[in-house]
């Protein structure tokens, strides 16, 4: 879908890529994939600094602006790291704020 690579050119995580979008028709929403660029380490949340990866959590669903009348949800599997100073937690989003599903647009 165009609308990936539009939000790719104007909306751009550092470290993160929009991969996929879809219509979701049974609850007027439009889905977008969100995954890692390749090579990029996630960033401690404690500390925000780039640490080792860990392991993944489940897919969460995060609130975007919406487009065209229709609620935008952008889908990401969250990794956790291991931080040398913290130990595991989970990465820190550009998009979001600590557990709130509502993204932040900057």
């Amino acid at each position: 879908m165009l609308l990936t690579r539009l939000l790719n050119a104007c909306h751009h995580f550092p470290g993160f890529v929009y991969e996929g979008a879809r219509l979701c028709e049974a609850t007027q929403s439009i889905e977008i994939d969100v995954r890692p660029r390749k090579g990029s380490k996630p960033v401690c949340s404690c500390c925000n600094q780039p640490a080792r990866g860990y392991d993944s959590l489940t897919e969460r669903r995060f609130e975007f602006i919406p487009v065209w009348g229709f609620a935008v949800f952008l889908l990401y599997t969250m990794r956790r790291v291991d931080c040398r100073d913290c130990g595991v937690k989970v990465e820190a989003l550009p998009w979001a704020n600590g557990k709130h599903t509502l993204t932040r647009a900057t």
